[in-house]
C-alpha cells in the first residue's frame, strides 16, 4: 500500500472515530443536559465533518486539475 492512500486511510478513521465521540457526547449531552442548543451545534459539528472529509464538498470551490 502507497504512502497517500495508507494517509487516507488514517484520516478517514480519525473522522470515523471523531464522529463516534461526538455521537457519544451528543447521547449524554442528551440525556443529562438536554438543551436544544448544544444538541444543535453538536450535530452541526458532526454535519461538517461528514459533509468535508465524505462527500468532499470542499471541493467544490477548488479549481479543475489540468489534464
Amino acid at each position: 500500500m502507497n504512502e497517500k492512500r495508507a494517509a487516507a486511510y488514517r484520516l478517514s478513521a480519525t473522522v470515523a472515530l471523531v464522529l463516534a465521540v461526538l455521537t457519544i457526547i451528543e447521547y449524554v449531552a442528551g440525556v443529562y443536559w438536554p438543551s436544544p442548543v448544544v444538541l444543535m451545534l453538536l450535530a452541526l459539528f458532526k454535519a461538517v465533518a461528514v459533509l468535508n472529509y465524505f462527500m468532499h464538498v470542499s471541493r467544490l470551490w477548488t479549481a479543475e486539475e489540468e489534464h
